[in-house]
C-alpha cells in the first residue's frame, strides 16, 4: 500500500488535502501564463460535448500531446510547455470542464466524465491515438483515460498526480477553498515554490478571479464528483502505456516519496525527479519540465 512508503513528519500536509482539489484557484491564469514563453496562433476554440463546452489550445503538427492542467490551474498555465512540444508535436491544452472557458454545468464532473470530453476531443480532429500529460487533478484524469481508452494512449505522463486514498484523510493543511486575499496567498505560498508566487497583488486577483469565473461557485459539484471517481490505485494495474511519473522533488501537497510509490504500481513506469520544483513544476522549474515531458516523447 502506497500509505506504508508515505513519510510521517510530511503526512499532516498530505492528508485531507483532497479539499485542494475544490479550489479551482483562478490565481494561475494572468499573472503567471505571462511568465511563460508566448504561443503563436494560440486562440482558444471550444467543441461541444454532451451539452458542454471544452475550451481548449491548439497549435503545432505531428503526433498528438493533450495537456490537462491541475489543481488552481487552466489551459493558459501550459503555454511555455505546449509551445516547446509544439515544434514537433501536435499540441492540445485544455480548461477541464469546469474550469476556465470550459462549461462549469451539470452535476458530474468526474475524472470518467473528463476522460470522456478529451476522447471526444481526439475524435473530433481524427486523432486515433495521443501521448496524455496530466498534473495533479489532471494526473488523476489522465491515469483514467489511460486506463479507460488504453488503445488511444501513446505514453502517459502524471505530474505530482493527485486521486490516491489517502488524500481523502483528515483535516486539510490549509483552506483550499480561499474566502479572501489572505487565505488566497496562504494557497499560493503553499503549492508554489517560485518567486512568482510573491507577485504584489497576485492574491487579490486571484482571488477575485476565482469569484468571477464562477469557479468558487461549483465547489461542492466539484467535490461530489472526486469523491465519485475510482481511485489512482485501482486505475494504475490498467495503464498499459508507457509512463513517465514525474514529480516537483519539493512538493509540500504531495510529498515526492509517492513517484517512486506510484511508478512501481505501473509496470514498466519511470520515476523522475524536478529538483526546486512544488506541486506545479511547470511554473517553477519550466526548463527542467519541459525537457523531462520532451525526453520521454521522443
Amino acid at each position: 500500500m502506497i500509505k506504508g512508503h508515505f513519510d510521517n513528519s510530511r503526512r499532516p500536509m498530505l492528508v485531507g488535502a483532497v479539499t485542494v482539489l475544490f479550489a479551482a484557484g483562478a490565481f494561475a491564469i494572468p499573472a503567471l501564463a505571462k511568465e511563460q514563453p508566448s504561443m503563436t496562433a494560440a486562440a482558444t476554440k471550444m467543441l461541444s460535448v454532451e451539452g458542454k463546452k471544452l475550451a481548449y489550445l491548439e497549435m503545432g503538427a505531428g503526433p498528438a500531446v493533450v495537456i490537462i492542467h491541475g489543481v488552481g490551474g487552466h489551459k493558459e498555465d501550459w503555454k511555455g510547455v505546449a509551445a516547446a512540444l509544439s515544434a514537433t508535436h501536435h499540441v492540445f491544452a485544455i480548461d477541464m470542464l469546469g474550469f476556465g472557458e470550459s462549461s462549469k454545468t451539470g452535476e458530474d464532473l468526474s475524472m470518467p466524465v473528463q476522460a470522456a470530453a478529451i476522447k471526444a476531443l481526439l475524435e473530433s480532429h481524427g486523432i486515433a491515438k495521443a501521448d496524455i500529460v496530466g498534473n495533479s487533478v489532471g494526473g488523476w484524469v489522465a491515469t483514467t483515460f489511460a486506463a479507460t481508452y488504453p488503445d488511444h494512449v501513446r505514453k502517459l505522463i502524471i505530474i505530482d498526480a493527485a486521486g490516491f486514498k489517502a488524500m481523502f484523510e483528515g483535516p486539510p493543511p490549509v483552506n483550499f477553498d480561499p474566502n479572501n486575499a489572505e487565505e488566497m496567498q496562504k494557497l499560493i505560498d503553499f503549492t508554489i515554490n517560485g518567486p512568482v508566487a510573491k507577485t504584489p497583488g497576485l492574491a487579490q486577483h486571484a482571488f477575485e478571479a476565482y469569484v468571477s469565473s464562477g469557479e468558487k461557485a461549483i465547489t461542492a459539484t466539484w467535490g461530489k464528483s472526486l469523491y465519485a471517481s475510482t481511485r489512482l490505485e485501482a486505475l494504475f494495474p490498467k495503464v498499459k502505456a508507457p509512463t513517465l511519473v514525474l514529480w516537483g522533488a519539493d512538493d509540500k501537497l504531495f510529498p515526492s516519496v509517492l513517484c517512486s510509490a506510484f511508478s512501481a504500481q505501473i509496470p514498466g513506469s519511470t520515476c523522475h525527479m524536478i529538483p526546486g520544483a512544488g506541486h506545479f513544476p511547470q511554473i517553477d522549474q519550466p526548463d527542467a519540465t519541459i525537457k523531462a515531458i520532451a525526453d520521454f516523447l521522443g
